[in-house]
């Protein structure tokens, strides 16, 4: 039986009274999979995110992230599945400028201990370091850091503690053509490896060819 990490159905969202920016029949994400959801500045990509996330809870519609309907529990239990079993790379990277690579990656599981689900979080994270090919910057500021290097970290923070879910909010905007591919090249190798279900958002729809399920939020978006 096909296990669905995200299974929306009639969502509705809306900041301002009769201002309706999401209208969704239906979205189905199964576990593992790697989809591209795409569409130009506007649509309300960063708002559905934030619902995915369980930062933002929908005005009407079942919203069943990882089996648990956000609609219908609290902000508190929210944040805890959130913390616990999803990742997520921002597009202005929100690392903390005093702390070195590896203290920045293993955040996650520090303010979370549950996340790592037995794991040692400090070798996993030496792992994903390497594999991401920071080793030589590991004891570094991020301000001493590249762009690409940075959005690396991002990216590495993400993946610690095994997450279920990761959530990509225009994560290459700020890179250049040969850092975004290489950035590109990493995470799905990473996802590839790690098993996790990716949803990754972008206005760029030439990233479309690294996933198996392209969508167009345009589309689905009845608002």
């Amino acid at each position: 039986m096909m296990t669905h990490i995200i299974d929306i159905q009639n969502l509705k969202f809306n900041y301002v009274l009769n201002q309706t920016i999401l209208d969704i029949e239906e979205l189905k994400i199964s576990e593992g999979e790697k989809v591209f959801l795409f569409g130009p500045s506007g649509l309300g990509k960063s708002t559905l995110l934030n619902i995915i996330a369980g930062v933002l809870k929908a005005n009407n519609g079942d919203v069943k992230i990882l089996g648990q309907n956000f609609n219908q529990i609290t902000q508190g239990k929210r944040d805890k599945i959130r913390g616990e079993n999803i990742g997520y790379i921002f597009q202005n990277f929100n690392l903390i400028p005093y702390l070195n690579i590896r203290d920045n990656i293993t955040l996650p599981c520090r303010i979370n201990p549950d996340r790592s689900h037995n794991v040692d979080y400090f070798f996993q994270a030496d792992e994903i370091i390497e594999s991401l090919g920071l080793t030589e910057h590991v004891l570094k500021n991020v301000t001493d850091l590249s762009i690409g290097q940075q959005q690396r970290v991002a990216a590495a923070r993400a993946l610690i503690g095994n997450p279920k879910l990761v959530i990509a909010d225009e994560p290459t905007s700020s890179l250049d053509e040969k850092n975004t591919e290489e950035f590109m090249q990493l995470l799905i190798r990473e996802c590839d490896k790690r098993k996790f279900t990716l949803l990754f958002v972008s206005h760029d729809s030439r990233l479309k060819q690294y996933f198996s399920r392209s969508l167009s939020l345009s589309e689905i978006n009845k608002a």
